[in-house]
């Protein structure tokens, strides 16, 4: 079982507009805990200079930059929890990026408004692979309402088709909790808060903050930041699956071209 806490952090910085929260997701068999640092901004100078770190530090070993998303529309301001009956085409006003250790929830524009520069640079550079349930609906609805561009997206139930490599799964059906619990383990199980879970701290939220730049309880980041590390978690073991296997099938390739070249002398 997974349990997800999360904290708010005071941070000053003159140079970009943040903010700031530790999220800690305890594995309880493994007993272990991943720390992940999360910033909710809504400045794209901000999310220029995230996206930039990004790209210095996280690239694997095939020089790609692997990113967990997720998207969600807004919440319920007044009644201070998600939105209970959200329309089908009311826009996305939340996109939360997760590279691991590291996560970012940006506050979108409301749609027909310039989108920001650094978003369409990250997302259509091709060494960037975005990786979801559902992907292919994001990229559409982020082309429609934001003009963002995602250039390499991967659906996650088509890569664990891939490579699990279980005919008696359907796992294009399954969503991310389910994923999760059948690539990462029984005990990735996700014990979800109730419906009526606070999003919004208006304890702290200053006027500019209710119209602008809600400010989030660290538990809804607890779980922002959890849709999308899992979704990061998940695409990155699937690779390693598929790239062990394909180095498996070459080593035993390169092995039988060996002993083709090289056979035993008759006496």
């Amino acid at each position: 079982m997974l349990t997800v806490t999360g904290e708010r952090e005071i941070l000053r910085d003159r140079r970009y507009i943040y903010h700031a929260y530790k999220v800690f997701v305890e594995d309880s068999k493994n007993e272990r805990t991943h720390r992940i640092f999360t910033m909710s901004t809504v400045y794209d100078y901000t999310a220029a200079e995230w996206f930039l770190d990004v790209r210095k530090s996280c690239r694997n070993s095939h020089g790609k930059i692997v990113v967990g998303v997720w998207g969600e529309v807004a919440g319920d301001w007044y009644n201070n929890r998600a939105c209970r009956h959200p329309a089908a085409d009311d826009p996305y006003s939340y996109l939360y990026i997760c590279t691991g250790s590291q996560c970012m929830i940006y506050h979108l524009p409301d749609p027909g408004y310039d989108p920001p520069r650094c978003f369409a640079e990250f997302f259509t550079d091709p060494n960037v692979v975005a990786v979801s349930v559902g992907v292919e609906a994001l990229r559409e609805r982020m082309a429609l309402e934001q003009r963002i561009w995602m250039k390499n997206v991967v659906d996650l139930g088509t890569l664990a088709f891939d490579g699990l490599q279980r005919q008696d799964l359907d796992l294009g059906r399954y969503d991310l909790d389910q994923l999760a619990k059948a690539v990462l383990g029984k005990h990735m199980d996700v014990i979800r808060p109730g419906k009526d879970m606070k999003w919004f701290d208006k304890d702290t939220s200053s006027v500019w903050d209710t119209h602008y730049f809600k400010i989030f309880t660290p538990e809804k980041v607890a779980y922002a930041t959890l849709d999308a590390y899992l979704c990061f978690l998940i695409g990155t073991q699937l690779y390693d699956m598929i790239k062990d296997r394909s180095t498996s099938k070459k080593d035993k390739k390169n092995r039988m071209n060996r002993k083709n070249k090289n056979p035993m002398k008759k006496n």
